[in-house]
């Protein structure tokens, strides 16, 4: 019988893969289908209902199928990966896709129009600390719908005293991030809810292409060291 572990999740953005071969690879339960929260989010941006600019945010076009279901697909990328060429090659040594941040928008059909701001794990945690206990305030105002379950303690909280929304932004989160749970929402969670406020544009605009860009590079080089679960 497989065991899932059960951790809070890491700090450190670049300790869990983005794909590999734990137990991850042969997750399938998801629950709920990234196409369907990408496709309610685009229609609450063109209804006008998206209140917290989550769309503008790029959080839903980052969105990506669970590629740790299709193991065939990543062993071969890894098998045919050149380092050099950033890119996936064919057995007779053509370029089959590179894995850049201007590919992954060009396959997505974004073009950003504004300087995007990298991800880094002491980015997010320096502005944590610039989290004022009024912004703390408003961030669970904004997110948990109960007043009775607003915490009073320092994070990380458990992600069921959110709204059910606020549920799934954390679930995007966590996907684009690369961590195996959502069940915890830690300082770095709170760093990115921060970038929210209803009625307004997301303060910051985060380059996930580049982030997944390099974490996926960073796997391809690393798998072999991956834990094996059988």
């Amino acid at each position: 019988m497989d065991v899932y572990p059960i951790t809070t999740p890491h700090l450190d953005l670049y300790h869990l893969p983005l794909a590999d071969k734990d137990f991850q690879i042969k997750d399938t339960v998801v629950r709920e289908s990234p196409i369907k929260l990408y496709c309610r989010y685009r229609d609450q941006h063109l209804n006008q209902d998206n209140q917290i600019g989550l769309w503008e945010s790029n959080f839903p076009k980052y969105q990506f199928l669970e590629v740790h279901i299709f193991p065939e697909i990543i062993h071969y990328c890894h098998t045919n990966y050149s380092p050099s060429q950033i890119s996936v090659m064919s057995q007779n040594q053509y370029v089959l896709f590179t894995i850049t941040a201007e590919s992954i928008n060009e396959t997505l059909q974004l073009l950003p129009r504004q300087n995007l701001t990298p991800i880094s794990i002491r980015g997010l945690l320096d502005r944590f600390p610039k989290v004022t206990p009024t912004k703390l305030v408003e961030i669970f105002q904004t997110f948990i719908e109960e007043e009775k379950h607003i915490p009073k303690d320092p994070p990380p909280y458990m992600w069921t005293i959110f709204s059910k929304p606020s549920q799934d932004i954390v679930s995007m989160i966590y996907s684009v991030l690369g961590h195996t749970t959502s069940e915890y929402v830690d300082e770095i969670i709170l760093a990115f809810m921060s970038i929210f406020t209803p009625g307004h544009p997301p303060a910051v605009m985060y380059d996930y292409a580049k982030y997944i860009a390099d974490k996926m590079n960073d796997q391809f080089l690393r798998m072999k060291n991956e834990r094996v679960f059988n």
